[in-house]
């Protein structure tokens, strides 16, 4: 009567070990399992000595032609057999996300970004991808920063005004001007108006707080000279929307959002200046390991952000 077989796990036992022995306690030959493991005999008796002095214990009567699995080796086989399936679903799994059919991806992005930039390519990577679960999180550049540092999201679509000492980031989008104003307003007609033209007009605000307009502000204190505005200073540009649709005032809009505002009944002229008022980041954890999902993400996000 052999003693009671020790656990696997508290054995430090290779997962080459347990396939090995497996084998061989099914083929009962270690030609066979030699065989069926692509091995040579000697390797297969090697670590068939190997895992017997790792147990302490005697797994098979090598004195008749046919192996006979001793009673350490029927208790071994039981636990073996569960933990080879649980590494073969593990496997399965792994092999699963490094093709794709499963996984998941959580991106930020604030509102409107999400809605113009972040959406078409959700769409194409859900086609091309549908066993991955994608979550957005609608978020202020702050938040997101947040969310990128905890963790939470993979990715961020973000307007970055200064270098993030912990995040990796890449301009993938640069906005000029539009604005967007009632169909009946005097430049809806316009094909394109000049930086100087907009002064003639009441313009809705936008809150300070936000990227873009920060840089509507920096854009005029270059051209030296600032628009009249209705007194009405917006939380974001989808607000300004409603009012300039209402006819209160243009609102100057990034190009992302340009198709947005045709849908909501608005005129959108483009405006003639080269600045610059609205940079996006692609932007990551610093050190973070990139899944297969995201890496294709971003090949598809980057391809599928217009020219600003």
């Amino acid at each position: 009567m052999f003693p009671a077989l020790p656990q696997p796990a508290n054995m430090n036992l290779t997962i080459k070990q347990l396939r090995v022995f497996v084998a061989v306690y099914e083929a009962r030959s270690f030609t066979i399992a030699a065989a069926t493991l692509h091995m040579t005999q000697s390797a297969i008796s090697k670590v068939c000595r190997e895992l017997e002095e790792r147990v302490d214990c005697q797994l098979f009567d090598r004195s008749s032609r046919m192996l006979v699995p001793l009673e350490g080796a029927d208790a071994l086989y039981r636990s073996a057999q569960e933990i080879l399936a649980s590494v073969t679903v593990a496997e399965r799994r792994l092999d699963s996300l490094k093709s794709m059919e499963q996984g998941r991806l959580n991106v930020t992005a604030s509102t409107l970004i999400m809605y113009g930039l972040v959406t078409p390519a959700v769409r194409e990577f859900h086609v091309d991808y549908p066993g991955i679960r994608l979550e957005l999180f609608e978020l202020p550049t702050a938040d997101g920063v947040e969310h990128l540092l905890s963790g939470a999201v993979d990715l961020g679509l973000v307007s970055l005004t200064e270098p993030q000492p912990k995040i990796e980031s890449q301009v993938i989008y640069e906005s000029r001007m539009w604005i967007a104003c009632a169909a009946a307003h005097p430049l809806a007609s316009a094909g394109a108006v000049p930086l100087s033209r907009l002064l003639d007009f009441q313009h809705i605000g936008l809150r300070k707080v936000y990227g873009f307009g920060r840089g509507v502000d920096r854009v005029f204190q270059e051209f030296g000279q600032t628009p009249d505005s209705v007194n009405i200073d917006c939380g974001t540009l989808l607000s300004s929307l409603a009012l300039a649709r209402d006819g209160l005032g243009i609102a100057i809009i990034s190009s992302y959002i340009v198709g947005l505002a045709r849908s909501l009944g608005l005129a959108a002229v483009q405006v003639e200046s080269d600045a610059i008022v609205h940079r996006l980041s692609l932007a990551h954890r610093s050190g973070a390991w990139l899944s297969p999902a995201a890496l294709h993400f971003i090949e598809i996000l980057k391809r599928a952000v217009p020219p600003g």
